[in-house]
């Protein structure tokens, strides 16, 4: 999902800073991205938990989507760890007013295909996503982008407090490629990065190959697949057997990863929000008291406890932003409520409330305990595990009730944390398709804030509503588990989960 929020955690890994990394001084340690000169030839296997469908980043939607074609694409701009923004292909920006953007483009980039990138690519890279779905919120605040020089020129619809942030995710492609390609460009991408792609098996593996032409400094790792492995325990022996040189695994596994000698073990917080989404346009969940009875009938603490490393959350907004609120609203775990709820609703032994849950795996274990606590109080839920792409694909379509998932954000952005409960963003982060015209008003405030004060305010009252009327239950959050072979060293974790490798090499 969309939620990519990038707090860069740079890892230097060898074992002497082992102990700095696990307490994030690691971020610190100064490897650069592109630190890899000449170098042998070597190859990793990394495993993420999903392979979807599409490679492109604007249509995937996917974090793991995302780490991968970091690798084949750059991006307008980057953050470092406090979320300051960083030269990515614009070497530098300013806003001369509250409506204007200016980017410097940076020379000598290249496509895969030999094709110079020219700034007419950079311009189109933006305004391709007019007709990407997922990019409509986006690309609402766009009026127009127009390219001169080496100046790209972007004008918004109206004051956006965030919207320079949103170009971290908008990566740049070949505007004579991509329209050749039609339909086929998506699994068949180039870009402008150290990497091409090889292979690809959709909801299998992605094989990347170290650009022999990149007009930079090249990459040390000469081949990277990523391969699916969603079973939990199955990263970590995965890891641990040498069938792969990297995995994020479970809370559970991770004193077996700090005691083998063959292994780099890392550990940080994310910025992961996990939650229980509702559609609030098709019954029973377009009715409030439903929503709210759902709410009261979600034992977070003890659902969060099954597994280890969660934390409960009561905001959609990340407890490190700013604009995070801990609203009283939020209804508690209380079964008796929820059971007078549904009653009040018409609900009960003679007629009970059923619907289905969806999700994908890893989430079954929680969704089955909230489904023991319905069944107290005479709530029949179906559960359907989906594959990773149709669980997305039917979400973005409203074709569904209830669903467990989560996500994270990749460019620090509190307005998209808000996002979930905006109706500009229907099908993206407002995957529960909520509407409320206070809420509306004061998204428009918080988008238009020229204080830090102000878009504060603004984003309490509207975690206040979201509370009341509860269209997302908000769940957990975790901390991230992170096993390496210990040779691999100079790779990039970053709390939204994202992973790079464009400067890691195997010593």
């Amino acid at each position: 999902m969309k939620r990519k929020l990038s707090l860069i955690m740079l890892i230097a890994i060898v074992m002497t800073s082992l102990l700095s990394a696990c307490t994030q001084s690691a971020s610190q340690g100064g490897a650069a991205e592109n630190n890899a000169t000449a170098a042998p030839k070597s190859d990793i296997s990394v495993v993420l938990t999903k392979i979807g469908n599409n490679l492109d980043p604007a249509e995937a939607n996917s974090l793991d989507t995302s780490t991968i074609m970091y690798h084949v694409y750059d991006t307008f701009i980057k953050f470092d760890n406090d979320f300051n923004i960083l030269p990515g292909v614009a070497t530098a920006w300013s806003q001369p007013d509250s409506t204007t953007i200016e980017f410097t483009i940076g020379e000598g980039y290249k496509f895969h295909n030999g094709d110079p990138m020219t700034i007419d690519d950079v311009v189109y890279s933006v305004e391709r996503l007019a007709k990407v779905p997922k990019k409509a919120s986006f690309m609402s605040v766009i009026k127009s982008v127009e390219g001169s020089g080496n100046k790209v020129t972007v004008k918004l619809t109206e004051p956006n407090s965030g919207a320079i942030r949103n170009f971290g995710d908008v990566v740049i492609v070949s505007k004579k490629y991509l329209q050749e390609a039609g339909d086929k460009y998506a699994n068949a991408p180039i870009g402008t990065g150290p990497y091409t792609v090889a292979e690809y098996v959709p909801g299998s593996k992605v094989v990347l190959k170290a650009w022999a032409d990149y007009p930079f400094e090249k990459a040390s790792i000469q081949t990277i697949t990523f391969k699916a492995i969603e079973e939990a325990s199955a990263k970590y022996i995965a890891v641990e057997t040498g069938d792969a040189d990297f995995a994020g695994i479970a809370a559970r596994d991770q004193d077996r990863a700090k005691g083998n000698d063959k292994l780099t073990y890392f550990e940080g917080p994310s910025t992961f929000t996990g939650f229980v989404a509702m559609n609030t346009t098709a019954a029973p969940f377009d009715n409030v008291n439903i929503r709210r009875a759902m709410a009261y009938a979600y034992n977070n603490e003890g659902i969060s406890a099954i597994t280890p490393g969660k934390t409960i959350i009561d905001s959609m907004v990340p407890k490190m932003f700013s604009t995070y609120y801990s609203s009283p609203n939020l209804p508690k775990y209380d079964l008796q409520k929820a059971k007078e709820l549904l009653e009040k609703e018409g609900y009960g032994a003679g007629k009970p409330l059923q619907f289905t849950a969806w999700t994908y795996q890893g989430n079954d274990p929680e969704l089955e305990a909230f489904q023991a606590e319905l069944k107290t109080i005479g709530v029949e839920m179906d559960i359907q595990n989906l594959e990773f792409g149709v669980f997305l694909e039917k979400m973005a379509n409203k074709e569904y009730q209830l669903l467990v998932g989560g996500w994270s954000d990749t460019t620090g952005n509190t307005l998209s944390s808000l996002e979930s409960y905006w109706s500009g963003s229907f099908g993206q982060m407002n995957i529960t398709f909520y509407t409320n015209p206070k809420v509306e008003e004061l998204y428009a405030v918080a988008k238009k804030a020229t204080s830090e004060a102000e878009l504060k305010e603004a984003a309490k009252e509207i975690q206040d509503i979201a509370a009341q009327d509860v269209p997302m239950i908000p769940t957990a959050t975790k901390m991230s588990y992170y096993a390496m072979n210990k040779n691999l060293e100079g790779v990039e974790i970053r709390t939204s989960g994202l992973i790079s490798f464009r400067g890691a090499k195997i010593k």
